[in-house]
């Protein structure tokens, strides 16, 4: 049999799509209330690495900066026992239970700090993730978290990934630890000429070299995992077109539906503005894209206020109700295009329009008249 043959083989075929995403289809970007809903069950991008490897640093620094402290008070610990228990005279049931009771006192008071370091350390793990969040939801009981799911042994992504993951983790602490320790070796072998509390601190400091770097080498994976992680929970809150269309209609309706309401509205406000036309005092133009009405009542407004605006075929509606009710139209192209775009229906122009628009006023009979009366 040859290797085409082989691997032609249905024996040794491959199937391919064990590989595949698990969802084909799925394309659409996830949405903001997709991402709140996960949230709210307690689904949110995190590693479980970061929190650990943050827990095995803080741990390890915890124990070498009070690590004498720690040592002398377990020396305290098992002297203060032992002594006790040679000097009892009577070990019966009461002294027992009197006996465990200072046992795990004292063993709590010696463990506590540690035991606190390594608690906060978890949490900011994991804070530094998700913020801080509590979801009562993500404690009630799933049964879809006890029954078998034969995706997470198939290979896959995430499973091939997390191989790769644990392969470097071994790796990097085997060498990590083999270099470290052939450096002290010499050293350690002379601890037979050293006393107790010396050979302790050797030990111990090249046990906190070892820790430490393979610590941070850890926390770099860990936080490759964390981006990882975040990049398979995007790919799983993906949705197939039919989904990202069927949640937009239930956030804000039938798009179709959608979109006719907005037109309706924006004619209901375009007749209502060209109510306004007859009103104006003038309307300065672009001749061929920008018209905007300005009227200005004596004793209430402080400058002419715009009651209407539009471009194109609004402008020119504009300017035909203008003319059949005997509103004067003035071209000034550069002064229409900054008034359409600056100032709103209702506002009154800016100062920096005094000037032209009032000496445009000025000029129309009409205007005179009005002010005269």
């Amino acid at each position: 049999m040859n290797a085409e043959d082989f691997y032609l083989h249905p024996y040794y075929a491959i199937d391919l799509q064990l590989f595949a995403a698990a969802d084909e289809g799925r394309t659409e970007p996830p949405s903001e209330r997709r991402r709140r809903e996960e949230r709210e069950k307690g689904n949110v991008p995190k590693s479980p690495e970061v929190a650990s490897t943050l827990v095995l640093l803080g741990g390890t620094a915890t124990l070498f900066f009070f690590g004498e402290k720690f040592i002398k008070n377990t020396a305290i610990f098992i002297k203060k026992f032992m002594a006790m228990g040679v000097g009892v005279e009577r070990f019966g049931a009461e002294e027992f239970r009197v006996m465990m009771g200072m046992v795990a006192r004292d063993f709590f008071n010696l463990l506590w700090p540690i035991l606190a370091i390594t608690v906060v350390f978890a949490i900011i793990g994991n804070v530094v993730q998700v913020g801080f969040m509590f979801t009562p939801r993500a404690l009630a009981f799933r049964f879809d978290r006890i029954a078998p799911n034969f995706k997470r042994v198939l290979p896959n992504r995430q499973t091939m990934f997390n191989l790769l993951k644990s392969l470097a983790k071994v790796i990097l602490i085997a060498f990590i630890s083999y270099i470290l320790i052939s450096g002290d070796f010499l050293k350690v072998l002379l601890t037979g000429n050293m006393g107790v509390m010396e050979s302790i601190t050797l030990i111990s400091y090249s046990g906190f070299k070892i820790m430490m770097t393979v610590g941070i080498l850890l926390l770099a994976i860990a936080v490759t995992d964390f981006f990882f992680q975040k990049f398979e929970f995007e790919e799983s809150l993906k949705q197939t077109p039919s989904e990202a269309k069927r949640e937009m209609k239930d956030d804000g309706g039938d798009p179709v539906l959608k979109n006719r309401r907005m037109q309706l509205a924006r004619e209901m406000m375009q007749g209502n503005m060209l109510k306004e036309v007859p009103k104006a005092d003038v309307v300065i133009t672009n001749p061929t894209h920008y018209s905007v009405a300005l009227a200005y009542e004596f004793g209430r407004d402080t400058a002419p206020r715009v009651i209407a605006k539009g471009e194109d075929r609004l402008a020119l509606e504009i300017r035909r109700i203008a003319r059949e009710n005997d509103v004067p139209v003035v071209e000034s192209p550069q002064h229409a295009r900054l008034l359409y775009a600056q100032v709103e229906v209702g506002q009154e122009i800016p100062g920096e329009f005094f000037d032209v628009v009032s000496k445009i006023l000025m000029t129309l009979e009409k205007f005179k008249r009005k002010m005269s009366r």
